[in-house]
């Protein structure tokens, strides 16, 4: 679709993809990844590293078998093969100790609330990977209490994802940035261009997505993201950026990859759908208001669940896998997130295999 231009757009169509193959396999859990101290974790954004293997990150993570059992880290890194096409396996984990997934950065998890007497720092939530060339960068949300972002930051890693360097005080972002819809992002760079293209919204799943982009050279000073908005009757960048989405939508976990040239896929997380909900455009200024949001993975009660026709209970994530393609049956993989937030198990990982119809 062409760029957006007024905001008098048609209301994008929402429809429920095909059924598609389903979920392929758990990632996590015992018996996969509890031999790394994660038995127990979610999100797990994924790139293709320098060195070709798969790095994928992780949200809260526990080495018992339910959240808040045993040994609780956030960041972490699991490093292995896979991708859309193929199973996901890990051999080692990222950060200091290769046979543990420690937690990516030292900080101590605050669980003193409303005194904060241990730093402040509830946990720190990943939102996304992104590669530049040899470097992979990983975007981070802090937190103090849950939903309660203070601020995000961006750390380095030259080692396609081992270790990992914070980008300094000019990489750290407020959490009132624009509004509150720059604290979740997902983010991808067009060699075409030369941009790195960054979509963000809330972290507490009540806003629209807004769009930003930056020079690679320019990641760790956020003065020189430039914002996509609506000003004048007109779209353009250098604007404070305004939301890219119809309004009624709202969205969590962010997902933004550009697939080959012309061809981007935008969702993740559709909270005011109970779905995984996703865009195929052919750039990141598409026009949103007029591309249908496919869904091809709906949320459930917990007795409606039917994971092989994309029935998932209390999903989240959505993360699209390395070498996905649109218009191909089964040809998206997904990293699919499940909380039983009552009893605390299952928390975990899915692969599934989606089908992605070609909008553009």
């Amino acid at each position: 679709m062409g760029q957006m231009t007024t905001r008098q757009s048609p209301t994008a169509r929402a429809a429920v993809t095909p059924r598609s193959p389903g979920k392929l396999a758990d990632v996590t859990g015992p018996g996969l990844t509890d031999r790394w101290g994660a038995a127990a974790t979610d999100l797990g954004a994924s790139i293709e590293a320098p060195d070709g293997n798969l790095v994928s990150v992780f949200g809260d993570t526990f080495s018992g078998d339910r959240v808040g059992v045993g040994d609780w880290r956030s960041p972490v890194v699991l490093i292995g093969t896979g991708d859309a096409r193929r199973p996901v396996r890990y051999h080692q984990a990222g950060g200091p100790d290769a046979g543990y997934a420690r937690q990516l950065w030292h900080y101590i998890h605050d669980d003193t609330a409303p005194r904060w007497t241990k730093g402040g720092i509830s946990t720190v939530i990943p939102s996304d990977l992104l590669r530049v060339g040899d470097t992979l960068y990983l975007h981070a949300i802090v937190n103090r209490g849950f939903g309660n972002a203070v601020w995000t930051e961006i750390w380095r890693s030259g080692d396609s994802g081992v270790t990992w360097h914070h980008l300094g005080e000019r990489a750290k972002f407020p959490a009132a940035l624009h509004g509150g819809h720059a604290q979740l992002w997902s983010w991808d760079f067009d060699p075409d261009d030369g941009w790195v293209y960054v979509v963000s919204t809330g972290f507490q799943r009540n806003k629209g997505i807004i769009l930003r982009r930056v020079r690679p050279e320019h990641l760790g000073e956020r003065t020189r993201y430039s914002g996509w908005g609506f000003r004048h009757g007109v779209w353009g960048w250098g604007n404070e950026p305004t939301p890219i989405t119809p309004g009624g939508e709202t969205w969590g976990e962010l997902t933004l990859r550009r697939l080959a040239a012309g061809t981007w896929v935008l969702g993740g997380f559709l909270s005011s759908k109970y779905a995984l909900g996703y865009r195929v455009i052919s750039s990141p200024v598409a026009n949103m208001f007029a591309t249908e949001v496919q869904m091809p993975v709906l949320g459930c009660g917990w007795d409606d669940e039917d994971h092989t026709r994309n029935r998932v209970a209390q999903l989240y994530g959505g993360y699209l896998l390395p070498n996905s393609r649109v218009g191909v049956p089964g040809g998206v993989g997904l990293m699919v997130s499940q909380w039983h937030t009552r009893a605390h198990w299952p928390y975990r990982v899915m692969h599934f295999g989606v089908t992605l119809r070609d909008t553009r």
